[in-house]
């Protein structure tokens, strides 16, 4: 059963308390380096599994536009332009040019200006929808797994969960909701079909 409560804003402790929850242990009412091993294994794995999870999918949450500018020349001809990637940039989804290279933190362009589209590092929980919240749990059981429990049994099950159920239902309602009925990517192919009947 998830820990999510309906209406309430979630925070990184409910989302470890979830995981923790897949685990049979107690909940924590903390997460603290110094803490006990639960609240210290959570400390350090939380972020790790929550960029995990956003670099998973295109979260409609997640995604930023920004134009980037830069008069920076690279080393080679082909392409005369590095752009520096957000500070925040988790993945490269998008540029506007036919003609691009990420490499490391820059994006080599032989333009100037470029729109980039990019999956951001959102670490605010109050973002997140519940199901996207699920998947995070899921992983992030995966990681307490064995420290834990020290059973490769349940690590297999959650394996299966995250990659079978919570992350494919998770990234399908995103992405039914990322888009109005009459933008939506299979949008013209019902209408041409509804036209054939």
């Amino acid at each position: 059963m998830s820990y999510f409560i309906s209406n309430t804003p979630l925070t990184a402790l409910d989302i470890c308390n979830m995981a923790l929850g897949k685990l049979g242990e107690s909940p924590l009412t903390a997460i603290d380096s110094n803490g006990t091993l639960p609240s210290r294994l959570c400390y350090m794995h939380y972020h790790p599994a929550r960029r995990e999870v956003l670099c998973a999918t295109r979260w409609s949450f997640a995604t930023r536009k920004i134009t980037l500018t830069s008069a920076e020349p690279a080393a080679d001809e082909e392409h005369a332009v590095a752009h520096t990637l957000p500070p925040d940039c988790l993945r490269v989804l998008q540029v506007n040019h036919p003609q691009w290279t990420l490499r490391g933190r820059c994006i080599y362009c032989p333009v100037t200006d470029i729109r980039l589209l990019y999956t951001a590092d959102v670490e605010d929980c109050e973002l997140f929808d519940p199901l996207f919240a699920e998947a995070l749990a899921v992983r992030l059981a995966c990681k307490l797994c064995i420290p834990l429990i020290n059973s490769s049994t349940a690590l297999q099950a959650l394996r299966e969960e995250y990659r079978r159920v919570s992350l494919p239902q998770a990234a399908h309602a995103n992405a039914v909701q990322a888009h109005s009925n009459d933008s939506h990517p299979l949008y013209k192919l019902w209408k041409n079909r509804l036209k054939s009947l």
